[in-house]
């Protein structure tokens, strides 16, 4: 008997109900805080925002590249027969004088020649040559230029939102594994007692002190405890998957972590000065107000400058009467296009007007989801400094209800109930401890309170 309530006595307690220490408190969030560090380094999603960010500087160098010179080469080669042909008579004009001059002259030395037929498409030629073109004015550009500026403060704001969201994930899956750890540390020690309470009926009914019947009831009761124990064995290794799943590393890694102290830290959050979200939208805002612009710049002339340097002549042929260089100025400006470009205005327009009454209703958002997450957080802490009552109750009232059935003074049945409720609150007690942090991080992300390293 003294060593049965030695026994009861160790486990009762249980030891992640107690209040923590400092040092403990300071280990987890160390260890958590490089769970997060690991996770936003190896995350297959934020890498593939970074990707996207990449994609979008390089996007500002395309438009950069459009106020530097372009060298083209370019080259054809024509051979034809037949086609539009223009008569050239030749020889009626030169013949009756080349006959006159052989007259003349008693010689042959003036043959007679034929009259040409020369087609226009050229036969047996190329052309070939290097244009080198630059735009001197093309508002089109500048204003290209600038929205891909915009479009990689969007991404960047994009990619801190994801981050943010992937920090809340990653303490919600690392309080979620404690709280599935300590579910099994107190069903562990649940069914420890139950079969040590199965040894003690079994003795009893041997010594003819108590019926079969509280035997029956005692081995139902440890197969239901078995039966929740390895239930929460399976819940445990699934928040290890997702936690190693955030941290994109092998769903069976070891998730390391510190006995979960029950004391109350991170209530207090504070606010970033400007949600990433607001800065997504008015950086969408900025990019409307730029393709108003733009679709102004179109109606705009365009001035380019070009030159030239090539060689044309008959195929194979390379010599100073091929060469050639070519300089020009190109002037291109939009008279009329069915108020197209009036139209596209007005479409940037109200895009503009869209974002603004989006920013101005996402504010109003991001306030309600801040107050409502701490209201949450204060509701979870009152629930959990009452679950802890209950819990040091419901010890208590179980060691009474032992004593008094070691002493056959109560049912069996009656000592279940309160070993029932024991567990349960200490249970509940878990849980409301993980509502706590859970709450508290659900804040921390409402107000952007979590300070990056870098």
């Amino acid at each position: 008997m003294t060593i049965f309530f030695s026994y009861l006595r160790r486990w009762l307690p249980v030891i992640f109900f107690t209040a923590g220490v400092p040092g403990i408190l300071a280990a987890q969030d160390t260890l958590l805080q490089s769970y997060i560090d690991l996770g936003l380094q190896n995350n297959q999603g934020l890498r593939q925002q970074g990707f996207i960010l990449q994609k979008s500087m390089y996007a500002l160098k395309e438009a950069k590249s459009f106020f530097l010179p372009e060298v083209n080469f370019n080259t054809t080669y024509l051979d034809s027969r037949g086609g539009r042909k223009i008569s050239i008579p030749i020889g009626d004009l030169l013949n009756p004088v080349y006959t006159s001059l052989n007259h003349l002259t008693n010689s042959t030395a003036f043959p007679q020649v034929e009259n040409v037929n020369q087609t226009f498409n050229p036969n047996n030629y190329y052309d070939a040559k290097f244009r080198t073109s630059l735009p001197l004015y093309n508002a089109e550009i500048t204003y290209n230029t600038r929205i891909r500026k915009e479009q990689i403060n969007l991404q960047r704001a994009e990619m801190e939102v994801y981050k943010r969201e992937l920090v809340k994930d990653i303490k919600l899956g690392y309080y979620g594994f404690l709280q599935a750890r300590e579910s099994i540390q107190i069903l562990e020690n649940a069914v420890a007692l139950a079969r040590e309470n199965l040894r003690f009926n079994q003795v009893l009914v041997k010594n003819d002190k108590a019926i079969r019947t509280v035997v029956s009831r005692s081995e139902n009761e440890l197969i239901g405890l078995e039966a929740r124990l390895e239930d929460a064995k399976y819940q445990l290794v699934n928040a290890g998957a997702y936690l190693n799943f955030l941290l994109n590393r092998p769903l069976n890694t070891t998730i390391e972590a510190q006995p979960a102290a029950q004391a109350i830290f991170q209530t207090e959050i504070s606010a970033s000065s400007r949600r990433e979200e607001l800065l997504k939208l008015e950086s969408v805002e900025r990019i409307n107000v730029l393709s108003g612009q733009l679709a102004k710049a179109a109606s705009l002339p365009k001035l380019a400058t070009f030159i030239d340097l090539g060689s044309q002549g008959d195929f194979l042929n390379f010599n100073n009467d091929t060469r050639y260089y070519l300089f020009g100025l190109t002037l291109d400006w939009r008279v009329f296009a069915g108020n197209r470009t009036q139209y596209r205005i007005k479409q940037a327009a109200l895009d503009s007007k869209a974002t603004a009454e989006q920013i101005s209703q996402v504010e109003q958002q991001l306030e309600l989801q801040a107050e409502t997450a701490s209201n949450k957080l204060n509701a979870a802490l009152q629930i959990y400094q009452a679950s802890k009552s209950q819990t040091a109750l419901s010890q208590q009232y179980y060691l009474d209800q032992q004593k008094l059935y070691r002493e056959g003074q109560l049912l069996y049945i009656e000592l279940l109930d309160a070993q029932n409720r024991l567990i349960s609150d200490q249970l509940q007690q878990s849980i409301s401890y993980l509502s706590v942090q859970t709450r508290a991080a659900e804040l921390e992300r409402a107000k952007a309170g979590y300070v990056f390293s870098n």
